[in-house]
């Protein structure tokens, strides 16, 4: 049987799947020293890599931002 397609019945599929929260995510550590150690990976584990480092809190500000870009995580 044929059946006519109307534009107001038609079902869709609807995605379900929702976008995963991102893992990742870049962090700065105090030195005893003075400044500050950038490490990016999942914080609470040992998982991380080191990003960079600041000897001030205007550059931390910078270099934080280009440690993101750098591992492609949102700004």
């Amino acid at each position: 049987m044929i059946t006519a397609n109307r534009s107001g019945e038609e079902k869709r599929r609807v995605s379900r799947i929702q976008p995963r929260k991102a893992e990742h995510s870049v962090w700065y550590e105090a030195k005893r020293s003075g400044g500050y150690v950038i490490y990016c990976g999942i914080k609470g584990t040992d998982i991380k890599t080191y990003a960079g480092s600041a000897m001030s809190r205007a550059t931390l500000d910078y270099n934080i931002r280009m440690a993101k870009v750098k591992f492609g995580l949102p700004v």
